[in-house]
């Protein structure tokens, strides 16, 4: 046994020596797989201690020493993105230590390329009636490398190998997800898999119109794939998604080489020819969720920040195998001053495979919480009110009495908007939403701000009308603050011991203050938080120019039209009048920016050219919807007192179908199906089906004043294309939906929906 510490040299080789010089490392472990040592090859001589053990129970990896990530490395496992060499101790007659030459099969992979990787992140916003697509600043991007399948396939199960032939060759169409299988156990630490990220997942079924390869790069027909050139992408497969699978399907049986393969139950022979047309399983495994912790893993490679415009530029140096790396990514933006994931789709299916170096991506970022930052700086020293919420454009509330015909019902549009916000489009000029739950006014300031003359602000209100527009005693405004403490944060970056570049995050406290008998004042914030008052003392710090002057929750209001102001101090606490109007400005109703002076409806006069407080007419209401389906009656009795639907029906009946759909103040919309059987019946359902505000008749169907909907229909009517037999069972939906909205989303917890059946047989 060698003694502690004893020194033995070991000759290190290339098999062929490589054209460019490669400097090595070696690690060491122990059987058990400990850490001992981590020693470079010098002069291609490997000199290390034996720390009492016999040489020949060391295991000894040889890895090229230009990587820097390879500092991290910990264990066997961490070893393996790597690309090691496993080092055979052997002696001569001598004694005398050796191993083989590193191969060249292995050698070809360690070499260095230099890869630009460029993007941009991006999200569509929607305000008022203008969507657009928006960079989104100081993003976290993590970009990864997908590794490749050969390197570890060998380690994946015979019995998942097994279940792969199945699912390419006889696919049930639309595809079901197979059985879980075994538990990996073990093996599955071994395999090192990728936790899956957050939902939503792919469609675990394949439908016409659910596919999408949103990441997928460098489009090929499926007709023309080979075993050498094929890439996946969204061009491919976006139109007719299940269509192009089928056509996948046919293309590979078309390739005898993969059908005898997949088809001999050799479980060596079928991972050869996945890792040989691997390019081609991927649309499989896309939707199979329990495959991907075994064939898809990655490393991460680099962290990098969006710029002011979103966009992400890097290089990454990486080992040349003859392809181009695959690449996946993943974001994290600061909410709240927490970095949280707002962009993590599945591995599988939004890999750039194959990316071409230098080509831009684009990750489109669709979380809600994601808000429209990074704007310009606004010049000089005006106040521009822009949104409620970060969608709901104030120019786009309708301030004055409009009254129109709905459904045959007076309705009166003062306060409402016309916001179309996600999944509830609207109308332009169709004002009708009112504003609920917690409401945040967005204002931008002028780079002249704060200045001694104009250095406060502050947010009041006062009920003018009630729920039904009847008027209420004025009162003198209140603070719509009510003493809450107001943030504004702001980024900075800072470099790590390894000067590696990060984004934080502090906050600056805007209120409230106190002055000259006025509570509730906060600070107007400066254009860029290194001016005074803020004097951000860190590296580079930025902040949005909205700023959410104020957040409260309208639920503790009760419904009504409210005036909402906004009052301007000095840096004494004095409140200002006679401010000159066009120091308030509004967006643009028909393109959002540049800004305008605001209308004097915005404003409260005083005199020709100033104005004492900027002013907006609001309707908040908070009430929820309600949705019942009645029993079906014939000849206007119920025909049956249980639950079990059965409507015995004598000839010439009048068949009365009812349901309420309702909302206090009528704000909400509703649509009711009735669905017969599995028929496709155009004619019964054109008569059947109705949609409409909760305000007023609608199709067929009268609106009592309880909100009660009803119609008699005559058998035939309903029976349609079963009128041969006599007899049908219906399914009845009834959805209610609330127009109120935060200014971001509708208030989808103010909602309300019903479902009922019924079948019809004759008495």
């Amino acid at each position: 046994m060698a003694k502690e510490s004893e020194k033995i040299i070991i000759p290190i080789r290339f098999e062929n020596k490589p054209a460019e010089e490669i400097q090595l490392t070696a690690f060491i472990f122990s059987r058990s797989g400990k850490l001992l040592d981590k020693k470079p090859v010098q002069k291609e001589m490997l000199e290390l201690q034996t720390f009492n053990k016999n040489p020949r129970e060391l295991r000894i990896f040889i890895v090229p020493a230009n990587d820097k990530r390879i500092e991290n490395v910990s264990s066997v496992g961490d070893l393996e993105r790597f690309r090691p060499y496993e080092a055979v101790l052997d002696t001569d007659a001598k004694g005398a230590f050796s191993v083989l030459p590193i191969p060249d099969y292995l050698a070809k992979y360690w070499r260095w390329r230099f890869c630009r990787i460029k993007g941009r992140v991006i999200k569509n916003f929607t305000i008022g009636s203008i969507a657009q697509d928006r960079g989104i600043c100081h993003a976290r991007v993590h970009i990864c490398e997908v590794d490749r399948i050969w390197w570890w396939i060998y380690k994946i199960p015979d019995d998942i190998i097994l279940k792969i032939p199945p699912i390419i060759l006889n696919p049930d169409w639309p595809i079901p997800i197979p059985g879980p299988g075994p538990d990996p156990g073990p093996i599955m630490s071994e395999l090192n898999p990728q936790p899956l990220p957050p939902g939503p997942y792919p469609p675990v079924v394949v439908r016409a119109g659910a596919l999408n390869f949103n990441a997928i790069s460098q489009v090929r027909e499926p007709a023309n794939f080979s075993a050498n050139e094929t890439k996946l992408s969204a061009e491919t497969f976006n139109a007719e998604p299940a269509q192009n699978l089928q056509q996948l399907h046919t293309s590979i049986l078309a390739l005898p080489e993969v059908k005898n393969q997949l088809l001999s139950g050799n479980a060596a022979a079928i991972r050869k020819t996945i890792v040989d047309y691997y390019h081609l399983f991927h649309p499989y495994f896309c939707y199979l969720p329990w495959i991907w912790p075994y064939f898809y893993r990655c490393s991460e490679i680099e962290v990098v920040y969006t710029d002011l415009f979103g966009n992400f530029d890097t290089t990454y140096i990486y080992w040349y195998d003859g392809d181009e790396p695959d690449l996946y990514f993943w974001v994290e933006y600061l909410i709240d001053g927490v970095w949280t994931t707002v962009y993590k789709p599945s591995i599988a299916c939004n890999t750039y495979w194959n990316y071409a170096c230098g080509s831009n991506v684009t990750i489109r970022v669709t979380d809600e919480r994601v808000r429209w930052e990074c704007n310009d700086v606004l010049d000089g020293d005006i106040i521009w009110i822009k949104t409620i919420g970060s969608a709901a454009s104030v120019t786009h509330i309708q301030q004055t009495d409009l009254i129109s015909t709905i459904q045959g019902k007076s309705f009166n549009r003062i306060g409402l908007s016309d916001v179309s916000v996600w999944a509830s489009p609207n109308t332009e000029g169709d004002f009708r939403r009112p504003f609920g739950s917690t409401l945040g006014f967005v204002v931008q300031f002028g780079s002249g701000l704060p200045s001694n003359g104009m250095y406060y602000y502050r947010w009041s209100c006062r009920k003018i009308r009630n729920a039904d527009l009847s008027f209420v005693p004025l009162v003198s405004p209140v603070s719509l603050h009510g003493g809450q403490a107001l943030y504004k944060s702001y980024t900075f970056e800072y470099f790590d011991i390894f000067m590696h570049k990060h984004i934080g995050v502090n906050a600056f406290k805007l209120g409230p203050v106190s002055k000259n008998g006025n509570d509730d004042l906060y600070i107007i914030p400066p254009a860029y938080p290194s001016a005074a008052p803020v004097n951000a003392p860190e590296l580079s710090p930025l902040w949005d120019q909205n700023t959410i002057t104020v957040s409260f929750d309208s639920s503790k209001f009760t419904d009504g039209l409210y005036e909402f102001f906004l009052e301007l101090f000095d840096f004494n606490g004095n409140k200002l009048s006679a401010i000159p109007k066009y120091l308030f400005q509004v967006p643009h109703y028909n393109t959002f920016a540049p800004s305008i002076d605001a209308p004097d409806q915005y404003l409260v006069l005083n005199g020709i050219a100033n104005a004492d407080a900027f002013k907006m007419n609001v309707r908040l209401d908070n009430q929820n919807a309600a949705a019942n389906i009645y029993k079906i009656k014939v000849n206007t009795r119920e025909m049956f007192t249980d639950c079990c639907g059965f409507v015995p029906y004598p000839p010439n009946a009048n068949i009365e179908v009812a349901f309420r759909a309702y909302h206090p103040n009528n704000f909400a919309t509703f649509g009711f199906v009735v669905q017969k059987g599995t028929c496709n019946d155009p004619t019964q359902s054109a008569l059947t089906n109705a949609d409409g505000m909760v305000i007023g008749d609608a199709g067929v169907y009268s609106r009592d004043i309880s909100s009660i909907y009803r119609h008699s229909f005559t058998p035939a009517q309903l029976l349609g294309v079963c009128s041969a037999g006599g007899k049908a069972a219906f399914a009845e939906s009834l959805g209610v939906s609330v127009l109120t909205t935060n200014g971001s989303n509708q208030l989808y917890f103010l909602d309300a929906s019903a479902l009922a059946a019924f079948a019809l047989e004759p008495a």
